[in-house]
């Protein structure tokens, strides 16, 4: 009894350890999948001021090819899906949408934005990052259910983590009522006899 308590001990204190960062993560995304307002006041980057407007009109809008020159600058190894005209933030645009993402160009002015699921970037014409925002409800989201940012390793960190919790959680009871246990068994023992 003695060794398999020390077993657990132990056992529970590594478990304990290792699954700490993402008990905490999810934790954290959790309380954010429930209330997001209380989370996003202390994030960075939950938003962005839309500077478009300061950018000056240009003589003549940006042609299809010189839209499509700034928009070859972003993930040039994804395909690219289609290609569309659209109104984004007030301006008549051209966006570019490739697997990894968007690439919207405001054809009047000449700025652009660069969006993937994970966040939105603004450029100025001249391609100075004036704006940036993340999606945290995405990034969060993504992390809650795989327990990595990305799909890539599937979700087996996240069932890594639950399996390490059940087990955690078993071998915490088993700890706390052992003892206990004992301590019953006599003072039922002494009743009996």
């Amino acid at each position: 009894m003695a060794a398999t308590l020390k077993f657990l001990r132990k056992l529970h204190s590594w478990l304990g350890i290792i699954a700490l960062p993402w008990v905490i993560l999810f934790g954290v995304t959790g309380f954010y999948l429930n209330h997001p307002d209380v989370i996003r006041s202390i994030l960075p980057l939950t938003s962005y001021e839309d500077v478009g407007s300061r950018f000056e009109v240009l003589p003549k809008p940006l042609t299809m090819e010189e839209a499509e020159r700034i928009a070859q600058a972003y993930w040039p190894e994804s395909q690219m899906k289609s290609v569309s005209k659209s109104v984004y933030h007030g301006h008549e645009a051209i966006n570019f949408e490739r697997e990894a993402g968007q690439i919207i160009v405001a054809v009047d002015t000449g700025h652009y934005y660069v969006k993937s699921r994970l966040k939105n970037l603004q450029f100025s014409p001249d391609g100075d990052l004036v704006g940036r925002k993340i999606y945290w409800n995405y990034v969060f989201g993504v992390f809650h259910r795989t327990g990595w940012l990305g799909w890539s390793l599937g979700t087996i960190l996240a069932d890594i983590t639950s399996l390490a919790l059940i087990t955690f959680g078993i071998s915490g009871m088993v700890l706390w009522y052992l003892p206990k246990h004992k301590g019953l068994k006599r003072r039922l023992g002494k009743r009996i006899a």
